[in-house]
């Protein structure tokens, strides 16, 4: 969490994706993720379609000034995450 923590901190304010483990994390900016989506949506598998459809949907959603997006990959189990900046309320509905 260390990690992720200081990536925030680091790229505050910048859309785009923050993937970490608990030995590191790296900020994928915006155009980065569409392309790294688009090669990706070349392998056909359901759940990697599923995958896809939600990091869309949530990067295209989200206030990058108070918000952050992070995928944490732990085993077979990928998550999505969003983080709020601290101090701050976000209703997401939908």
């Amino acid at each position: 969490m260390k990690y992720l923590l200081q990536s925030f901190k680091k790229y505050h304010g910048l859309r785009g994706v923050h993937f970490y483990s608990a030995r590191e994390c790296y900020f994928m900016p915006w155009h980065e993720v569409l392309q790294f989506l688009k090669d990706l949506s070349k392998n056909r598998k359901e759940s990697t379609e599923v995958f896809i459809e939600k990091l869309s949907e949530s990067l295209a959603n989200y206030d990058p000034t108070n918000e952050f997006l992070a995928v944490c990959q732990n085993g077979e189990s990928v998550s999505v995450e969003l983080y709020c900046h601290s101090g701050h309320y976000v209703n997401k509905t939908g």
